[in-house]
């Protein structure tokens, strides 16, 4: 076998030792690449989307907490305090559809609004993400799920705990993804004003929001009609193992248009909190196909 080392000239492999190393260093990217302009206006917006997404989701967790440090000198979920807190909660969030306290044991205790008072004395142990919450007694943000109503939700919890660090039960607030990510400060000022589409979806490829309602709860790797698209899988598959990066692909055009391909550009970010991750990419468009 021919060495390289002994035929190339040491300026030439060094040139290519250092091409290797900035490639590898270089973020995922899928060519061709768009131009710089297009490429910097697309990062611009993207981050204005990605700071609002997380910026919501801070704040729910954050006032969630706070509720539940004011309640730790309560007797218990049952007491009058509870229910004025959730109350509080509640009035006072955009972006949240209901609240929970819940005993040590799991026995959901006080509720807000009133139309959910028959899940009092419904225990949630036994299930996801009951049992996580009274296992850890740790903040906790649950995975995406369908509840009941239908609707795509996620569960915020935050513990209550006496001075002396004794668990007293946990606050829950229940949310929309597709609610508050679409809500007039978040994703449709851009999508309208710039002609993109943003998607929201978990590591795994649950989707939580898009501006296509219909595609809100399916998976990127297991759903119809993602899975017929070969480059969008690829894409899919280095969104979920990479924060950040770019790329291109191939899709339908549009919810009005299904039988017309078009080339597209996809740049992701990452949104973080209590430990959860999600992928928020932005879409444009080259053209069809």
């Amino acid at each position: 076998m021919m060495n390289w080392r002994k035929t190339l000239p040491i300026s030439v492999a060094m040139v290519i030792i250092a091409a290797a190393c900035i490639f590898l260093a270089t973020p995922p990217h899928i060519f061709p690449s768009e131009p710089d302009e297009d490429r910097s206006a697309a990062i611009h917006n993207l981050e204005y989307i990605t700071t609002n997404i997380e910026m919501v989701m801070t704040s729910i967790a954050d006032s969630t907490e706070s509720a539940s440090v004011a309640l730790s000198s309560a007797d218990s979920m049952e007491s009058p305090d509870v229910q004025e807190a959730l109350n509080g909660l509640l009035s006072e969030s955009n972006y949240t559809l209901s609240y929970a306290a819940i005993s040590p044991g799991g026995i959901i205790a006080a509720v807000a609004p009133d139309r959910y008072t028959k899940s009092i004395g419904v225990n949630i142990s036994g299930s996801e993400p009951g049992d996580t919450i009274l296992q850890t007694q740790k903040p906790f943000l649950s995975d995406a799920f369908i509840a009941k109503e239908g609707f795509t939700g996620i569960e915020f919890a935050w513990p209550v705990c006496s001075e002396k660090g004794i668990y007293k039960g946990s606050i829950l607030a229940m949310a929309d993804p597709s609610e508050f990510v679409g809500g007039e400060i978040v994703a449709p000022p851009v999508e309208k004003e710039k002609g993109i589409t943003v998607t929201v979806m978990q590591p795994d490829g649950f989707i939580l929001y898009d501006r296509d309602t219909a595609q809100v709860g399916k998976n990127l790797f297991e759903d119809a009609p993602f899975t017929t698209y070969d480059s969008l899988q690829t894409l899919g598959k280095m969104i979920a193992a990479n924060e950040k990066g770019s790329g291109a692909y191939t899709f339908y055009r549009s919810p009005e248009k299904t039988g017309e391909a078009a080339q597209k550009h996809a740049y992701w970010d990452t949104c973080q909190c209590i430990g959860k991750e999600w992928r928020v990419i932005l879409f444009t468009e080259d053209g069809a196909v």
